[in-house]
């Protein structure tokens, strides 16, 4: 059964991102004006900070004595409760394992009948995240709830990938979506956090997410993605087994692999189109991606890309990841590889 987000005591309550001020005073605006919806989906590209936003909100509207800029203070006694990551009535609903689906039980158990009525007076927020693992009973569960909202009740959900919500859940939602944040901003943030890396290389394999780029800076992640590189490129060429890549990049994240894979493909289309192309994913590695890419036409470039777009949506639905990857590869070898 999945079960709500369990809290560890804080020194603090999360602050904003500074690329995230802007959509924070548009959203205090609405709230100081009473047009806080009941329901909001809080939508953007993985990686640039949509669980702290909407930490924020939900700590601001269960502050007593918020600050001129609407935060949470941290020393009343409704922050307090959230230091201690006991609020009762703050509920995160979210997956058991990440991958894994958000179930009608967990819908149920904090949107049902009087699990809405605040205990503390005020506010009461159940924040999904994220949304669209919801499978099609629990989203059915909330759709219910959305459309019989419950006085001083706010249910967030946060996506990445709204176009996998159903249209009814995204309709009966006011939907807020988070920009990708300026690159000089988000390289500044990332520069004073990093010792060795390149923000700007960092930033280009993260597609211009901050969090992706933090977590690509430590060094062995970096040689881990050229190692990769190089095996797809020797699947290209026919000089490694498909199989056997596959069987050794299953035991790694595959999030993270299908989403340099992606990456790969994508420079490698851009790179055939215009060798001079500036904005490339994998910048570092330009002169390997170009000869990958004069050795792929451009209609099975698009294909393969629609491949690993599929196995991406496959691999959340928890199918075996070697599959997946075998697929993938084999793909990529066109059946010209080393057999086993």
């Amino acid at each position: 059964m999945t079960t709500e987000r369990k809290t560890e005591p804080l020194r603090e309550l999360p602050r904003l991102y500074p690329w995230q001020r802007q959509a924070w005073d548009r959203l205090q605006r609405a709230f100081t004006g009473g047009r806080l919806p009941h329901a909001l989906l809080i939508t953007g590209a993985g990686g640039i900070g949509k669980r702290r936003f909407a930490d924020a909100l939900a700590n601001s509207l269960l502050c007593r004595s918020r600050d001129q800029g609407g935060l949470a203070c941290g020393h009343c006694r409704g922050c307090e409760l959230l230091l201690a990551g006991s609020h009762p009535d703050l509920k995160w609903i979210e997956p058991e394992e990440p991958g894994k689906a958000i179930r009608i039980d967990s819908i149920r158990e904090y949107v049902a009948g009087g699990a809405l009525t605040a205990q503390a007076g005020g506010y009461k927020i159940v924040i999904i995240d994220p949304a669209e693992q919801m499978n099609t009973a629990a989203a059915n569960s909330l759709l219910k709830t959305l459309e019989e909202p419950v006085d001083w009740t706010l249910i967030v959900l946060i996506s990445s990938r709204i176009d996998t919500l159903p249209a009814t859940i995204r309709s009966r939602c006011q939907q807020f979506p988070l920009p990708q944040p300026d690159p000089k901003l988000a390289e500044h943030w990332l520069r004073e956090r990093t010792e060795s890396s390149d923000p700007r290389l960092l930033l280009a394999l993260a597609a211009g997410a901050p969090l992706r780029a933090l977590a690509l800076a430590e060094p062995e992640r970096l040689v881990l993605r050229v190692k990769l590189l190089e095996q797809f490129a020797a699947i290209v060429d026919g000089s490694q087994d498909p199989v056997a890549v596959a069987a050794a990049w299953c035991k790694l994240d595959p999030g993270q692999l299908l989403n340099w894979y992606s990456g790969w493909l994508t420079d490698c289309l851009r790179l055939r189109s215009d060798p001079g192309y500036p904005d490339l994913f994998n910048p570092d590695q330009r002169e390997r991606l170009q000869l990958i890419a004069d050795k792929i036409e451009s209609k099975r470039l698009f294909g393969l890309l629609d491949g690993v777009n599929r196995a991406i949506g496959a691999q959340e639905s928890q199918l075996n990841d070697q599959m997946l990857l075998e697929s993938l590869l084999l793909s990529l070898d066109g059946g010209s590889g080393v057999s086993g």
